[in-house]
C-alpha cells in the first residue's frame, strides 16, 4: 500500500483530510469531539459530593439541635460567686455535680482551698461575739 496511491484510499477519508498525530502543535483545535473533559467530570463530581456532604451535616445539626439545647442548660461545672484579693488574685466558689468548693486562684496556679458543705454561706457562717 502506497501513500501517494490515491485509488486505495478508503471512502471515509477524502483528499483533504489532514491526520495529525495526537496533542501535536500542528494539530488545530476545531473539533469539540476531540477535547479531553476528564477535569471537568472530576471537578463535577467533587462538587457533587461537597454538596451530599453539606446537606448530610445540615440534617443531622437540624435533628440533633433539640438534644444540644437540653445538654447545654446542664452545666458540668459552675462558677457561683468570685472574689477579688487585688493582683489578679480571686477567691472562686466554684460548683460541680453538686459539690461546692473554694478555690484561689492567681495567674500562675488554682489551688483547692477547701470543699463547702450545702449549710456553708458566707453570710450565716459569720462568728457571733
Amino acid at each position: 500500500m502506497n501513500a501517494a496511491d490515491g485509488e486505495n484510499t478508503s471512502d471515509a477519508r477524502s483528499a483533504e483530510t489532514v491526520i495529525y498525530p495526537h496533542r501535536s502543535a500542528d494539530r488545530p483545535n476545531t473539533s469539540p469531539v476531540d477535547r479531553d473533559d476528564s477535569g471537568g467530570s472530576k471537578l463535577f463530581l467533587a462538587g457533587a459530593f461537597l454538596l451530599a456532604l453539606g446537606g448530610g451535616w445540615l440534617l443531622l445539626r437540624r435533628r440533633g439541635l433539640p438534644l444540644s439545647r437540653v445538654v447545654r442548660n446542664e452545666r458540668m461545672i459552675v462558677v457561683e460567686e468570685t472574689k477579688s484579693l487585688g493582683n489578679r488574685q480571686y477567691l472562686v466558689v466554684a460548683g460541680c455535680e453538686g459539690r461546692r468548693f473554694l478555690l484561689g486562684v492567681t495567674p500562675g496556679r488554682i489551688q483547692l482551698i477547701t470543699p463547702l458543705e450545702d449549710s456553708d454561706t458566707g453570710a450565716d457562717s459569720a462568728v457571733e461575739p
